[in-house]
Formats: structure tokens, C-alpha cells, sequence
């Protein structure tokens, strides 16, 4: 995506234009990036087809794969009159691929769906609607909204559920999107076009953690709306960038933040208790990548930088987990998720 980048501009809430109008009746595009995934990207593409909203196109962008994959999009854009493919001269990462599809795109609003996830078939449905509901409503402004998203759940390569993502974070949530990526999943987004083309799209020059970043931007300049189900099933492979299916990656995650605080340090600055809770987060995320290598004398001195900038009981849990090592914290996270149900 081409143009200048506004990131520095707006405020929460402040928008570029008016909403497209009629949601549940808008054409809703559906971007959906590949990259040797001839195995799975036909699964993606199959859950948007199935959904029940019926202006909906797709939008396949093969970021130069090797593989079969460009036969089976293909495939699908021949069977389907609203699948449209498009394949990169070589592989070109994954913002470019996304802004690929989000230029490509004919709707008024985007979605994003990765080739391993896949949706519930309502999922778009129960999206618009939302967004028509805030039209119908006399005590907010709609155009203040640039998108709604929704919960899900995360399946190991075996198919187990092994995390729910159900957040609940709606509304004006800048600045505290700093500081907790809460919008989420990214394959749960519903976008206003006009949106994404004003901040600019995904940054290619941003290494990784391109979802948050393009959220941090829309949060600065609009709200969201939240769907409270389980629409989006995320699903794990061994060569998922971010790591274990139930845990993630905390080095990830520690990589993430750093070039977060080094882009948006003016705003963590600007926001002293955003930029406290940012560094608490960022030392609970260095003291899990410590225990994940087995250093629990670095995971306690981080843990317990930790517990000084936000001194919560759950941190200080984690403070004395750590001395325990790697497998006490685990068994504790997976006792938390069952008790929180499937």
C-alpha cells in the first residue's frame, strides 16, 4: 500500500469519513495471504466461502510460493466467480502480501483471514451486525468505529483446543493498546476500508508484530466493537512464526515489544502509566523467555522487576513459580485455561 504514512496524526475517536453506509447489506472483502501452504490454504478459503453473509468476495494473494499452492488457489478462483487470485513475482513477506489484498479489495470493509485459521460460519454476519446496531443507536457516533472483532480459540496440530481468545477490550482503547494487544485474534478483524487506506495500511518496514502495529495506529484514531463469541479457529503447525499453540513464543513477544517501545516511545512517554505497565509486561515476557531456556535465576530478576512496576498477585505468583522452573508454570497455565472451559 502506497501513500504517505499518518501514524503521528488524529486522536481516539477522530475519523476521516463517514461509515459506508447499510452494513449488513456492504460487500465485504476477504484477504487471505498464503505462503507454501498448498496443504491448508484451501481449508481458509473454504470457511469464507461458507459464510452466511452473501456479499462477500475473496481475495488469495500467494506471496511467491514453491509448492502446489498457486494450482490450488487457482483451482478455487476458477470454481468460484468470487475468488480472485493473485500471485507475488517472489516472495515479498507478509505486509506486502496483505497490502496486496487490502489495494485488490472492492469492499467496504476487510478481513483478514490467514491461511491456517478458519471461521464459524456466522462470523461475518455477526460482525455487521454489530456495526449496524452502533448505527441504530442514539448515545455514540458510528464513525467513530473503524471496525468490530470477535473471539476465538487456539488448536494444536492434533485439533485440541488448547486457548481461548476472549478478551472483551472494546471501545476506546488507545492507549492501553501499547501496552496489551487485546484486538485480537488478527484473523477476528472486520476493517473499514476507508480505515486501513488512511493509516496507511501494514508497515513493510516493521519486522514483525505487523498486526499489532497496524492496530496501534487504527486505536489511535478510532474505536472498536466487539463480538463476544468464538468465531475464528486458530490452528497451530510446527512452522507457525509464533511459537508453541498453548504458550506462544515470550522471545516473540520480547522482540515485538522492543520495537514497539522504539517506534511508539514518544506516546509511552507521553502516557506515564501506559509506560509503566509496558515495561512490566515487557520484564514478565523476558522473565518467560528466561524460564523457557531454563535460566531461572534471570527469570526471577525479571519477574521480579516485574512485580515492583505492577505489584499484582498474579505477578507475584509468577515470581515464586519461577524458582520452580519451566514445568510448575505450564502446568499452572493449563490448569487456568481448564477451568475457564473449551
Amino acid at each position: 500500500m502506497t501513500g504517505p504514512d499518518p501514524e503521528a496524526a488524529g486522536t481516539a475517536g477522530t475519523a476521516v469519513a463517514a461509515p459506508p453506509e447499510r452494513p449488513r447489506d456492504a460487500l465485504v472483502s476477504v484477504v487471505v495471504p498464503t505462503y507454501e501452504r498448498a496443504d491448508r490454504v484451501g481449508g481458509a478459503i473454504e470457511s469464507a466461502l461458507e459464510q452466511t453473509h452473501d456479499r462477500l468476495e475473496v481475495v488469495v494473494v500467494n506471496d511467491g510460493s514453491t509448492d502446489d499452492t498457486r494450482r490450488v488457489v487457482e483451482a478455487y478462483a476458477d470454481a468460484h466467480a468470487n475468488v480472485r487470485a493473485l500471485h507475488n513475482d517472489r516472495n515479498r513477506g507478509i505486509s506486502h502480501t496483505r497490502n496486496r489484498g487490502i489495494e485488490a479489495a472492492r469492499g467496504a470493509y476487510v478481513c483478514q483471514l490467514d491461511d491456517d485459521d478458519r471461521w464459524r460460519s456466522r462470523k461475518v454476519k455477526r460482525q455487521l451486525d454489530a456495526l449496524a446496531r452502533l448505527r441504530e443507536r442514539t448515545d455514540c457516533d458510528s464513525a467513530d468505529y473503524c471496525g468490530v472483532y470477535c473471539g476465538g480459540v487456539v488448536r494444536d496440530a492434533g485439533g485440541e483446543v488448547v486457548r481461548r481468545v476472549d478478551t472483551g477490550a472494546a471501545g476506546d482503547l488507545w492507549p492501553d493498546v501499547l501496552v496489551r494487544f487485546d484486538v485480537r485474534p488478527h484473523s477476528g478483524h472486520l476493517v473499514r476500508r476507508d480505515c486501513l487506506h488512511a493509516v496507511g495500511g501494514y508497515n513493510e518496514s516493521f519486522p514483525r508484530g505487523v498486526d499489532w502495529d497496524l492496530t496501534v495506529r487504527l486505536c489511535k484514531r478510532w474505536r472498536w466493537a466487539y463480538v463476544p463469541e468464538p468465531l475464528v479457529e486458530r490452528r497451530y503447525a510446527d512452522d507457525n512464526v509464533s511459537g508453541d499453540a498453548a504458550f506462544g513464543d515470550p522471545s516473540y513477544e520480547v522482540a515485538i515489544r522492543e520495537r514497539l517501545r522504539e517506534k511508539y516511545l514518544g506516546d509511552l512517554e507521553a502516557n506515564p502509566e501506559a509506560r509503566r505497565e509496558f515495561e512490566a509486561m515487557l520484564a514478565k515476557q523476558r522473565g518467560l523467555a528466561a524460564l523457557e531456556r531454563g535460566d531461572r535465576r534471570e527469570a526471577v530478576r525479571r519477574f521480579a522487576r516485574t512485580v515492583r512496576l505492577a505489584p499484582e498477585p498474579t505477578h507475584a505468583a509468577m515470581l515464586g513459580l519461577a524458582a520452580l522452573g519451566r514445568r510448575p508454570y505450564r502446568f499452572a497455565w493449563r490448569a487456568k485455561q481448564a477451568v475457564a472451559g473449551p
